[in-house]
């Protein structure tokens, strides 16, 4: 029982003490003019921090911005050069379709040349 007696005195006793050094810092920044200067000196700290940390953040805000539209432009670009790809490619295909259909006649009608002949060979014959 006396352990837990000593233990409440020690802790009362750093309570105190604690109260003590508080109402201390307390005094002296609001109870004297010392005091009073240095708690200005830390809001106006506090306050310069707080601004430079806003400018900070729009300046951040501000280059987030702009990446984003750089994205954005360079996204554009990539599809457009995608589509003139795609058309270029389909004109491509066009024209090589037409040369086939082209190629392809012509084979026919040599073809046919061919069996004509050979079957006028063969009425000859």
């Amino acid at each position: 029982m006396k352990e837990k007696k000593g233990s409440k005195t020690a802790k009362f006793v750093a309570f105190a003490l604690a109260g003590l050094a508080a109402g201390a810092a307390v005094y002296y920044l609001f109870g004297t003019t010392e005091g009073r200067k240095t708690l200005n000196k830390a809001v106006d700290g506090v306050n310069g921090l707080s601004k430079t940390l806003k400018a900070q953040a729009e300046e951040g805000l501000h280059r987030a911005s702009h990446l984003a539209n750089r994205a954005k432009e360079e996204y554009q670009r990539v599809l457009t050069m995608a589509d003139d790809a795609r058309h270029d490619a389909m004109e491509k295909a066009d024209k090589y379709k037409e040369e086939a259909k082209k190629l392809t006649k012509k084979g026919l009608k040599y073809a046919e040349g061919l069996s004509h002949e050979a079957r006028s060979k063969v009425d000859k014959a």
